[in-house]
């Protein structure tokens, strides 16, 4: 199976869940750790124009956001998008999270438990959370 035209990112090979809780383990503030997230979303390329589509659209999010999931043999790839630089930082933890895993992988990620972890958690605004919870549950139920 011949994965869609899409822009290539780092998230899930280059760079890791685990790169990612390192790095943002390291940030002494939420002002740190939003610098992080905002320069993280650069790394995310902009899906093209016909890639934004309503299909394609998450509800559920204050922002618009894209999310397409394509499945090559057992391994799922993640591309996403959004209209806010916050939002699109918070997706590199969701890529970072599930990119380039197998369905089993995905079903494990308990991403509530690692966004605690990372201490993001408590900043987040219900809408933001209520957002990734809506992506995440989006993932989860297109990878089995």
């Amino acid at each position: 199976m011949t994965l869609p035209t899409l822009p290539q990112h780092p998230f899930g090979k280059h760079i890791s869940a685990a790169d990612l809780s390192a790095k943002l383990a390291a940030a002494p503030s939420w002002e740190a750790k939003n610098r992080l997230l905002v320069q993280l979303a650069k790394e995310i390329p902009s899906l093209p124009f016909e890639q934004r589509s309503a299909e394609a659209k998450v509800s559920g999010c204050e922002s618009q956001v894209w999310l397409h999931i394509h499945a090559a043999g057992w391994v799922y790839f993640i591309y996403a998008d959004s209209d806010s630089k916050i939002i699109k930082g918070l997706l590199a933890l969701v890529l970072a999270a599930f990119h380039g895993k197998s369905a089993f992988e995905i079903q494990a990620v308990d991403f509530n438990a690692w966004l605690d972890e990372l201490g993001l958690h408590r900043f987040l605004s219900a809408s933001r959370g209520n957002g990734l919870k809506a992506i995440v549950a989006v993932i989860k139920s297109r990878a089995v």
